[in-house]
């Protein structure tokens, strides 16, 4: 295993577009950034790598170094042609285990309720929530292929000791909340399909953790293709009950559109934002895509090449999640949803979705509901479990000795607290899993925050691969968005004189917290001589002792000149 910083060094190319799809580019990176042909890519100088040491060291500084992530997958030379379904395949599978995520129980119960309550109303916010979450994977994800590190190593090392402490309890936080309803939902789903009571369906998510251990055992290909095959399962059976219940596709489109949230459905809708985009999701995308192995020298070609594939895996990922998650908020809003009701209505939860599903469609439905359910609860709980690893590891280094004893420890932090929440408000699911899915919406934006000023840092990342102005506003304006939605939580919840001054108390520390978060300067240390950023290396030519030597034909570092014009015509478009 080569060292990430060794892994992580660009070449030298001819003047790259940055922009072009013929360079693999995706839409967060500027248009106008060339890149600079005079930064002569070599290697660094005695002093420039005892700075690249001194910074190792101080991701150190917690407890243990940090644990390296072998990548198994070899993505090849960098093509030559605009697209290849080839080249896609070798780069297909982060995305797909990160899309899980949205389809976990949780996303499941808040779509379900969003619908009962809302009807078609709030198909808009799912579909947004979807965008949202996209781009901040493709910052995450971008993180972790450019750096050679995953978004918690990033945090430790770009932060104090104290505060690094902090962000990593909110991680835990959402990765519990998260785990809670993944393992109810799994309970609840074996109830329906074998009869079993919800405690012991509880009890044997347990063994989820020796089942992930097993099939991790036999390579991350494997791994990601057991879980295409839950999800293909859950949009199989999710989709067929889509089509029994006779959906008014223009009232779908109209949800789709229409930016409209009734008065009844405000809790629906903030707890739908946090139940899509999810905390702990970040960490994981991050560390995913340092599966593949990009080679010892990565040219710049070859990292865009990376994110360009990466970002097309996303993109279709994700569509597949929102067209899973908006049929289940239609098959509700066709069951059970009634728009002239005005007085109190039972909102149903995971525990009694398949009675109102087999009372209007047929016994059938419930099953498939229950098969869809388990699948979004075995698949949500393992990667629950890798989350929590790449989590705890990344926050607090290599403190284990052997692999179970890690899976088995960054499991406990998480699935003892759920059991225990889950085995003891069995009564109380409905309410619990809409606390739950709000409890994400409160930490999303410790979590935005950070990939925010790591991506803009230029101490993180060179000019080449930060995203443009207009894009770093938007991603500004959608934590700011995530961050309202929130204030609006504690105000709705502010019911009496004491819960408002409780509340007000909290609010106030909650958003004292992240003003200091987006003021505090990054902690990275500089890991070059140059000024830009550890990726533009030294330039004075008395500070290299070498030159670097290109692993790739001279030929694949050429622009086509035709090739390239036709791809800058498909942007203008």
């Amino acid at each position: 295993m080569v060292p990430h910083d060794a892994r992580r060094l660009p070449e030298n190319d001819d003047d790259l577009d940055i922009f072009t799809l013929a360079d693999y580019e995706d839409p967060l990176l500027p248009k106008n950034e060339r890149f600079n042909e005079s930064q002569s890519h070599q290697p660094l100088s005695s002093a420039a790598q005892q700075q690249r040491t001194d910074a190792a060291n101080s991701t150190s500084r917690l407890f243990g170094d940090d644990l390296e992530i072998k990548p198994e997958i070899d993505t090849g030379t960098v093509s030559e042609s605009c697209f290849s379904f080839k080249k896609l395949w070798k780069y297909t599978g982060p995305g797909w285990l990160m899309s899980i995520a949205y389809l976990d129980p949780g996303n499941l119960e808040s779509d379900l309720q969003t619908g009962a309550v809302a009807g078609y109303s709030l198909l808009w916010l799912l579909f947004w929530s979807h965008v949202i979450g996209l781009i901040f994977q493709l910052l995450s994800a971008r993180l972790g292929t450019i750096t050679g590190k995953h978004l918690a190593q990033l945090i430790r090392q770009s932060y104090s000791k104290k505060l690094t402490l902090v962000l990593w309890g909110f991680a835990q936080l959402a990765i519990i909340g998260a785990d809670i309803l993944e393992i109810v939902g799994t309970a609840v789903a074996l109830h329906i399909l074998l009869r079993l009571p919800l405690w012991a369906g509880v009890l044997m998510t347990a063994t989820d953790t020796f089942t992930f251990m097993m099939i991790q055992r036999y390579g991350i290909r494997r791994l990601e293709a057991f879980f295409m095959v839950l999800i293909t399962m859950m949009a199989v059976c999710f989709w067929v009950e889509l089509v029994q219940s006779q959906p008014d596709v223009r009232k779908i489109i109209q949800g789709v559109i229409v930016p409209y949230v009734p008065k009844n459905a405000e809790l629906q809708a903030v707890a739908m934002l946090g139940a899509i985009v999810m905390p702990h999701n970040m960490f994981l995308h991050s560390a995913l895509v340092m599966s593949r192995d990009l080679g010892r020298q990565p040219s710049i070609r070859k990292l865009k090449e990376a994110n360009f594939y990466f970002a097309i895996e996303s993109i279709l990922a994700l569509s597949v999640s929102f067209f899973v998650n908006l049929a289940i908020v239609v098959v509700f809003a066709q069951v059970f949803f009634k728009p002239d009701h005005t007085g109190p209505v039972k909102i149903p939860g995971l525990d009694d979705a398949d009675k109102v599903l087999s009372g209007t469609l047929g016994s059938a439905a419930k099953y498939l509901w229950a098969a869809g359910l388990l699948a979004a609860g075995q698949s949500s709980t393992m990667t629950g479990t890798l989350a929590g690893q790449y989590v705890t590891e990344g926050f607090f280094g290599n403190i284990f000795k052997k692999d179970w004893h890690r899976v088995a420890a960054t499991r406990s932090i998480s699935l003892i607290p759920g059991m225990l929440v889950a085995i003891f408000a069995v009564d109380h699911f409905d309410t619990m899993g809409e606390l739950l899915n709000v409890l994400q919406s409160v930490c999303l934006p410790t979590v935005l925050i950070p990939i925010i000023k790591l991506s803009t840092s230029p101490h993180v990342l060179s000019k080449e691969f930060r995203p443009s102005l207009f894009m770093q506003i938007t991603c500004w304006g959608l934590t700011l968005v995530v961050i309202a939605f929130d204030i609006f939580l504690f105000i709705i919840h502010a019911t009496n004189l004491t819960s408002a001054i409780i509340i007000g108390i909290t609010g106030v520390i909650y958003l004292i917290f992240l003003v200091y978060l987006v003021w505090k300067p990054l902690e990275t240390p500089r890991l070059s001589a140059t000024e830009d950023g550890w990726m533009s290396l030294p330039q004075n030519e008395n500070d290299v002792d070498g030159s670097f030597t290109s692993d790739e034909p001279e030929s694949s570092n050429r622009r086509n000149n035709k090739y390239d014009d036709d791809a800058e015509e498909i942007y203008a478009l």
